[in-house]
């Protein structure tokens, strides 16, 4: 797959957005507006949709996109805000939307060499002072989350890939052990960029993360915070070490 992204905006109807890496289909017939459109339905029986069982708030699937195994995530609103507006957001700009914000985001790392999913295509419907928004990544193959994974080693490759995340400079809004995953070779993933920013992480930020990681370990697999835990630490202190004498 390309390392660059060739990211192009397509109105696909009326209020109603597309923004796709069209590199991903350098080889065929770049996609017409009405598939592109058609490619965050999952009910359409020719990406072969099947949900996907843990996380994304019943609102993700994994589908085969013109040959390319894939995920796609509709965005949902979780807690108190969900009993009000499930999957609607409040208009104020397309660029501003959350699904072009996460692309954007997601293909600066991938083209950066970060171990995140590429970005396929992010989709935006306005209706009125509202809109909704979809998300289309490049499934990472055979992967389980963090949550999953006993082994102290890969727990350690976790803690050196989020300081490598913050040294570039992306702070993660929802670090969690279901949005770090390992796949099949044993390779970290960071998955679910949604409201993350990219910007200087400072010291607070990054106490922030760690934080919030903890919480969900605390919460989901609580015997990892003595097994585990102490291992993801200590690697990412020490990478982050070793970030910063190479940045001085």
């Amino acid at each position: 797959m390309a390392n660059e992204l060739e990211a192009q905006t397509v109105q696909v109807a009326p209020q109603r957005w597309v923004r796709v890496d069209l590199g991903l289909f350098a080889q065929g017939a770049h996609p017409s507006s009405k598939e592109l459109g058609a490619w965050f339905d999952p009910k359409d029986s020719r990406w072969e949709a099947a949900a996907v069982a843990v996380g994304g708030r019943s609102a993700a699937w994994f589908l085969q996109i013109r040959g390319v195994r894939a995920v796609l995530r509709h965005y949902r609103r979780g807690g108190w805000a969900a009993k009000l507006l499930r999957s609607g957001y409040i208009w104020t700009g397309l660029s501003k939307t959350r699904a072009f914000a996460e692309f954007e985001l997601l293909g600066l790392m991938y083209r950066a060499g970060l171990p995140v999913p590429q970005p396929i295509a992010a989709h935006v419907q306005r209706r009125g002072l509202l809109y909704e928004a979809a998300l289309l990544t490049v499934r990472i193959p055979d992967a389980q989350p963090l949550a999953r994974v006993t082994d102290p080693e890969l727990w350690a490759q976790a803690g050196r890939e989020i300081a490598r995340m913050h040294a570039f400079g992306v702070w993660h809004a929802d670090l969690n052990v279901y949005n770090i995953m390992v796949d099949v070779d044993n390779r970290i993933w960071l998955i679910d960029f949604d409201r993350s920013r990219y910007t200087p992480v400072n010291d607070g930020l990054r106490a922030e993360n760690l934080s919030r990681l903890l919480r969900s370990v605390r919460k989901v697999v609580p015997q990892q915070e003595h097994l585990s835990w102490p291992a993801l630490n200590r690697a990412y202190q020490h990478a982050w070490l070793g970030f910063n004498e190479h940045m001085e």
